[in-house]
């Protein structure tokens, strides 16, 4: 008989929360004057997220670098208030799925967050998404491992931090590239589409009360 896991493993934009980044977008836009076109090339599409998944950057840097390309002002008496204001921004691209969180409360076993993400969404999870991150007992950010998923290395990594057996994770993505790539790590995982496929899996794994 195979054990039931000890450990469920979620996704945050797709699963937990519905993707919504045209919100984001279009708050940082407001935020800084610029055009949403400019705010995409300047912090999306040249790079500068992308970096801040891979743990290129502390929060205060990414803040940092967030007020000199939106072109936000720089008085030190203001700089709480731009980082408040900017992690709201951020928070908007990601609505708490309610009904897959009860799902996530009631699961008989510990669960994490495992996300590709920087320290301002990781910020976010103790303001804006604190309904979210208190559902978790642990949240691993890929900024903390260094590389992203679907790279080996980040299940690698993520396992480390969970402190499991590769066996025991019940893993929980939006994603085929990033469900197959944790398969291969040795987690078992289910590809999400929406709650009630979640609910009848997490009941075929022994996670929800009778």
């Amino acid at each position: 008989m195979t054990d039931a896991p000890a450990v469920l493993v979620m996704d945050l934009g797709g699963v937990t929360c519905r993707w919504l980044p045209d919100r984001r977008l279009a708050a940082l836009a407001r935020l800084s004057g610029l055009p949403e076109a400019t705010v995409e090339a300047s912090v999306f599409e040249s790079g500068f997220d992308d970096a801040t998944e891979r743990g290129q950057f502390t929060l205060d840097e990414v803040v940092a670098n967030l007020r000199t390309v939106l072109n936000l002002a720089a008085q030190p008496e203001t700089v709480d208030e731009t980082e408040a204001e900017l992690r709201a921004a951020w928070a908007l691209a990601f609505e708490p799925d309610l009904r897959v969180l009860d799902l996530v409360v009631r699961a008989e076993c510990p669960a994490a967050l495992f996300t590709n993400n920087g320290p301002l969404l990781e910020a976010a999870l103790d303001h804006e998404l604190r309904g979210v991150g208190e559902a978790f007992q642990q949240v691993v950010c890929s900024w903390h491992l260094g590389v992203t998923k679907p790279d080996p290395l980040a299940f690698e990594r993520a396992t480390a931090a969970l402190a499991v057996e590769p066996a025991r994770v019940l893993f929980v993505d939006d994603s085929a590239a990033n469900v197959a790539a944790a398969q291969a790590h040795g987690w078992r995982a289910h590809h999400f589409r929406d709650h009630l496929n979640l609910r009848a899996a997490l009941g075929d794994a022994g996670l929800l009360p009778g």
